[in-house]
């Protein structure tokens, strides 16, 4: 399927098997100094004209994130003066308003309301654990996904609600891509590739956690999934970085029609 060099990983590029080759063309998941990333957007803008990009999106996390959400609207409408801003200075570049939502409650409800997601130009969404509960429902299920992971414990039933919370936020809001499924929270992974076809979201194939990904890009590729390929950067230096997502790519022979953000030249 494909052959990798390391000198071609840091540039974001591999050989496909047939000699074409496989171009990154945009990273959509990096974050900055608006919640916990490193460094500052036109830092990212940077590095990602280094790495050859044509786009970068910054998706930083939604509000409902503890400790290192963005702070809300105003601060959506601040970030998006900034990338507005920046993007009159690199036109060589696109320079994408993105965001990484939480799911907040058992319904699929995410953090991002209908006022912050006219700002954006793409969503993500993530599931993680240390979010602000939106009721009580959810507040035990966070409980119960601490305890579980805690404990090492994996009970079903848990999956089970935590597979329909992710599923309906798939197919209630315009989600791009759902970020690292099942890394924080045990998930049903077929349910969700058949819940992401039937939508047209894509499944991430992230770079910074590949090689704890590899069981479910497997179970989703089976099932007719597509793919983003993205850093999940905390810093500059990581902007574009796919290294570690080629080599899954190269591992588990993923079809290069299926990575929406990977160009293939002759």
């Amino acid at each position: 399927m494909f052959t990798v060099k390391t000198n071609m990983l840091k540039m974001g590029t591999l050989r496909a098997k047939g000699g074409a080759l496989m171009q990154a063309i945009a990273d959509f998941h990096t974050h900055t100094v608006y919640s916990h990333g490193k460094g500052t957007v036109e830092e990212n803008v940077v590095a990602a004209i280094k790495r050859g990009l044509k786009t970068i999106g910054i998706s930083d996390h939604g509000p409902g994130h503890f400790f290192i959400g963005i702070g809300g609207l105003e601060k959506i409408r601040e970030l998006r003066k900034e990338i507005n801003k920046l993007q009159r200075k690199y036109p060589q570049i696109e320079i994408l308003l993105g965001m990484e939502a939480n799911i907040v409650d058992v319904d699929g409800t995410i953090d991002v309301t209908a006022e912050m997601l006219a700002e954006l130009d793409y969503l993500l969404v993530g599931y993680h654990k240390l979010v602000r509960p939106n009721s009580p429902a959810a507040f035990c299920l966070g409980v119960q996904n601490f305890a579980a992971g805690w404990l090492g414990l994996k009970p079903e039933r848990l999956r089970r609600q935590n597979t329909a919370a992710i599923c309906a936020a798939v197919e209630r809001y315009p989600v791009k891509a759902v970020t690292h499924p099942g890394l924080q929270i045990d998930i049903d992974t077929e349910a969700l590739a058949d819940a992401c076809v039937k939508r047209g979201t894509l499944m991430e194939i992230n770079s910074s956690y590949a090689e704890k990904l590899e069981s479910y890009i497997k179970v989703a590729l089976r099932l007719g999934a597509n793919f983003l390929v993205s850093s999940d950067a905390h810093t500059p230096e990581q902007v574009g970085d796919f290294s570690a997502a080629f080599r899954l790519i190269e591992k588990v022979k993923v079809p290069p029609e299926r990575l929406a953000n990977i160009a293939q030249n002759d």
